[in-house]
């Protein structure tokens, strides 16, 4: 069983550029490290919202126990590095999704 830990996040136009960099470098780098993850995407979403750009990353986990041990064990620490950097600049919200 596969399990998708999906990340949506809104990003301020004036930080945008800054901070798409930063995910496809240090974040992405960071995440491919913990050798827990099967496979990621970054994404944008395309949306008619008029305020900030719509991203997603999406963390495939081969089963609930590396899931967890990501959660548990990388996940705070990554989330300190992007709110010490941009969390005047963004929101999220994370949703866990089980492929059938």
């Amino acid at each position: 069983m596969r399990i998708v830990y999906n990340t949506t996040y809104v990003i301020e136009e004036a930080a945008e550029q800054e901070w798409i960099g930063f995910v496809r470098g240090e974040h992405l780098r960071q995440i491919r490290a913990t050798g827990l993850t099967e496979d990621l995407l970054f994404t944008r979403v395309s949306t008619d919202q008029p305020e900030g750009s719509n991203y997603s990353l999406q963390l495939l986990f081969r089963g609930e126990e590396n899931l967890r041990a990501f959660t548990e064990r990388h996940l705070p620490s990554l989330r300190e590095r992007m709110e010490a950097l941009y969390g005047k600049h963004y929101l999220c919200f994370s949703s866990i999704l089980t492929e059938l």
